[in-house]
């Protein structure tokens, strides 16, 4: 058996969740990590009894010529460390949203495609045992023919910010289940009920300093709807709720005869409801997966499934290495997802419905902000 040497950069919450799964598994080993916090780095090392730790994710890179680096950050150093891993060779799992704008995205799976590495994003609800169980429902005509999907975020975040750091998960989630995106038609408002202009186009830190570091957005609430290719629609609702308990959050996949509802950001809560989805009485029924449902013991419950399904991921990965194929999280479907956000502002700006693939492929707000001379 193969032992895959893996490195981890940023050791902050993400980066000692990755570890632990790294750790759990047989056939990696947790080699090294990066990080320029002091602190952090300390704490990091030991907890998980690694010497080697850097400040620099090329000293690592060149020191410790991994098979695998796991890129915990934020968007911001998403871009450079995967070209730097892919041109010495090493396979790459980073974090979502997988960059900035669509350049860098398109130009992340160029470049591994030429270095042949395989580039996996962290949607990590792509794992869920729930998803395939679904699908099973689907193709076996339990809720009928597949026609709408209906998408709702947690709350807790005005939607701008909302749409970088769970919209992305979202979107992917809706393309596992209806494909590729052929046109999105979107309405972004403030929470004054007044539609959002480029002047209320900010920086993700500017509206909440301890939000993610995910550069321009824009809205406080979003209403944005989508044409798959495959003919389902989709509707997808961030509405700037306060913080909910997470039971909220998900999709409902409704077909001609039924409804299935998948709910949780990380653990997977499922209900079928059969029959037209417009009769109540019917009653719905909750699915369970043991496999998926057990809790990790000594795991807080917010992140229940997670070191489960960030093991799932860690083993996709690798089977995608082995059998030369795009992991199931893969670089262009994160390229697709950040495309339906971008698709979103775009749709939005111009008032019409907006088809992909999007074009040009610049951050759509920093081009709005350019066309009408308005400075950031």
């Amino acid at each position: 058996m193969k032992i895959y040497r893996v490195a981890i950069i940023g050791l902050g919450g993400m980066g000692n969740n990755h570890a632990l799964a790294v750790q759990a598994e047989d056939d990696c080993q947790l080699v090294g990590g990066a990080e320029v916090d002091v602190g952090r780095a300390c704490s990091w090392k030991e907890r998980f009894k690694v010497d080697a730790v850097f400040d620099s994710y090329e000293k690592m890179f060149d020191q410790l010529e991994p098979d695998i680096v796991i890129n915990a950050t934020q968007s911001p150093l998403h871009y450079a460390p995967t070209l730097a891993a892919a041109r010495r060779g090493i396979h790459i799992f980073c974090e979502k949203p997988m960059a900035r704008d669509l350049v860098q995205a398109d130009e992340m799976v160029q470049v591994c495609d030429q270095h042949k590495v395989k580039l996996a994003i962290n949607h990590i609800k792509r794992a869920s045992l729930y998803n395939a169980y679904a699908l099973n429902l689907i193709q076996q005509g339990e809720i009928g023919q597949l026609i709408r999907l209906r998408a709702a975020d947690k709350g807790g975040r005005k939607s701008g910010n909302a749409l970088m750091a769970m919209g992305t998960h979202l979107f992917d989630w809706m393309r596992l289940f209806a494909g590729d995106v052929e046109w999105a038609h979107a309405h972004l408002l403030q929470l004054d009920g007044r539609e959002s202009t480029v002047y209320d186009i900010k920086d993700a830190r500017e509206i909440n300093p301890r939000d993610q570091n995910d550069g321009l957005v824009l809205g406080e609430r979003c209403f944005a709807s989508f044409r798959f290719k495959s003919g389902v629609h989709a509707e997808a609702d961030f509405r700037a709720e306060t913080p909910g308990d997470d039971r909220g959050y998900g999709i409902d996949l409704i077909g001609t005869q039924g409804h299935i509802a998948l709910r949780e950001s990380v653990g997977t809560a499922m209900f079928i409801h059969r029959g037209q989805h417009h009769l109540p009485q019917q009653g719905w029924e909750q699915v369970h997966i043991e496999e998926e449902d057990n809790d990790e013991r000594g795991q807080p419950h917010e992140n229940r499934g997670r070191l489960f399904l960030q093991r799932l991921m860690l083993r996709d990965l690798i089977a995608a290495i082995e059998e030369d194929r795009d992991p199931a999280a893969s670089g262009r479907g994160g390229v697709a997802s950040m495309e339906m956000i971008n698709l979103t502002w775009e749709s939005h700006r111009r008032q019409e419905r907006v088809y992909a693939p999007l074009t040009p492929r610049d951050h759509p707000l920093e081009r709005w902000q350019r066309e009408e001379g308005v400075n950031s």
